[in-house]
């Protein structure tokens, strides 16, 4: 990778540009790492892929930062990440929304939640719905309990 100069690497993200995260990620490392290893700013990575590709600067950060740590090129966040990013979509005319939710799993993880996916079916929409919002009252009425018995102690 590191034998492509920056027009290369620029080049190819191009070329790529449909979204494939296999092949546009570590481009996006080397091309970031090349441009702050020359101190661009004006023409900094930021401002070149938004105008030249179809993402935002944050999922190609996101995107090269994911490839870094899966190749120990990056250690990762000292804060274990549970969502690597949460989207809501604008209601459609049934008032229905569209979320789409990452988070970041090892290979074995993902390989069993992807099986676990295929087997549940459309069941897996209302199951996953249904465990993280009890799970979340659960805690914000363990914070609650605690709280009121510290208040009274």
């Amino acid at each position: 990778m590191s034998k492509f100069t920056i027009s290369q690497l620029k080049s190819r993200l191009v070329h790529h540009a449909k979204r494939n995260r296999a092949v546009m990620a570590p481009l996006l490392f080397e091309l970031r790492k090349r441009i702050k290893a020359q101190g661009r700013k004006a023409e900094g990575f930021g401002a070149w892929v938004e105008s030249h590709l179809d993402m935002s600067r944050r999922t190609a950060d996101r995107w090269a930062d994911d490839w870094a740590i899966a190749h120990g090129l990056k250690k990762p966040p000292k804060r274990a990440t549970t969502f690597g990013q949460l989207t809501k979509s604008k209601p459609s005319v049934d008032g229905k929304v569209t979320m789409s939710v990452s988070f970041i799993v090892d290979k074995q993880k993902q390989d069993e939640f992807v099986e676990a996916m295929e087997i549940l079916g459309e069941d897996a929409e209302g199951i996953i719905f249904k465990a993280v919002t009890e799970a979340a009252k659960k805690k914000s009425h363990a914070k609650v309990a605690n709280h009121t018995v510290a208040a009274h102690a």
